[in-house]
């Protein structure tokens, strides 16, 4: 699937689903709700209809994301609470852990 064609499915799972924002994950569910897949099907189900269906890529979706982001900065995750999270990795990564 091209990501012009996915962009427009992107930013309306991100304008209607605040949740969708803060989380890959759920951005990928409402997403492929969005191109009428069942979540309740099992994985090999759900295998088989992506390709069959030619269904976008979770890395796909999340690209999407990154760019849409960068030109409405409306639809960006809290800023603070990910901060939160770079600082908490920044001193796990300078604490030399597995040296």
């Amino acid at each position: 699937m091209k990501l012009k064609n996915l962009e427009p499915v992107v930013l309306k799972a991100l304008e209607h689903n605040e949740r969708a924002r803060e989380d890959d994950f759920i951005l990928y569910g409402a997403v492929l709700k969005r191109f009428g897949v069942d979540l309740k099907l099992s994985l090999a189900e759900f295998l088989a209809v992506a390709k069959q269906n030619n269904m976008p890529t979770f890395e796909s979706v999340s690209r999407c994301r990154r760019y849409i982001t960068e030109i409405r900065h409306d639809l960006k995750a809290n800023t603070v609470k990910r901060q939160e999270q770079e600082e908490i990795y920044k001193a796990y990564n300078i604490s030399g852990i597995g040296e």
